[in-house]
């Protein structure tokens, strides 16, 4: 068995978790625009974080150089989504525990190994290829923003003629022949668990928050207890979940 398919079986219940949580934290995350754009500030952060520190390590790390692939660098598409959900103007630093948590724990991990950042390379990189494609549309639909397209969604874009089958299959290989110790490839294990983890809490921290409080009260006031109870339902999912 590949590692790949070693870090897809190892970690299938972490994966679940994640993604449970995150399409609950979506249904409601749409519901408001300026709920929806805290969501995509802080994982604009994470991927600049990420591929910084691509940048910065793999001239000196092997390993790293063979999942170089700066096409699926995500940061600069997300900074112009979040331009265009701030009016044109990048927002000051938001106080956010769980990107300074995040920040962190990439420091601490690569400061031992920089092979580790594998764990949030491939899990982010592979997220983005899998899920894009999928929530694009649904994002575009619900927001509204068909007539300004790509705006919004460009981390969710791709350019003519680009691949997501052939890149998955291409990115796989290599870190399949990716020639790493036990102590390694448990390194990246708990580092792509860490990403999941860290991700829930980013998500939380959105839809636990002032703003998206106040539009939740807001909704309350307009819809019928049918969509009240559905979005009350994620948010208890949610909680159960974490």
């Amino acid at each position: 068995m590949g590692f790949s398919e070693e870090l897809k079986k190892k970690l299938s219940d972490d994966h679940d978790k994640s993604d449970k949580i995150f399409n609950a934290a979506l249904s409601i995350a749409l519901t408001d625009r300026n709920v929806y754009r805290k969501a995509v500030y802080r994982f604009w952060k994470v991927y600049e974080m990420i591929e910084e520190t691509m940048d910065e390590l793999q001239g000196d790390c092997p390993e790293l150089q063979q999942l170089y692939f700066p096409t699926l660098f995500r940061s600069e598409a997300l900074e112009d989504d979040v331009l265009y959900f701030y009016d044109g103007e990048l927002p000051e630093d938001e106080n956010s525990p769980a990107l300074e948590e995040y920040k962190q724990k990439i420091q601490a991990d690569v400061a031992g190994d920089p092979v580790v950042l594998i764990g949030y390379l491939q899990t982010m990189q592979m997220a983005i290829l899998a899920g894009g494609a999928i929530l694009r549309p649904m994002i575009v639909r619900v927001l509204g923003l068909k007539k300004n397209y790509p705006l919004g969604v460009k981390a969710l874009d791709w350019p003519e003629g680009f691949s997501t089958a052939a890149t998955k299959k291409l990115y796989n290989e290599r870190l399949d022949a990716l020639e790493l110790s036990e102590d390694q490839k448990m390194a990246i294990f708990e580092a792509k668990r860490g990403v999941f983890a860290m991700n829930n809490k980013l998500i939380k921290e959105v839809i636990y928050s002032t703003e998206s409080r106040d539009v939740l009260l807001g909704i309350c006031k307009k819809v019928s207890a049918v969509c009240l109870l559905f979005m009350l339902l994620a948010i208890i999912y949610i909680m159960f979940l974490s």
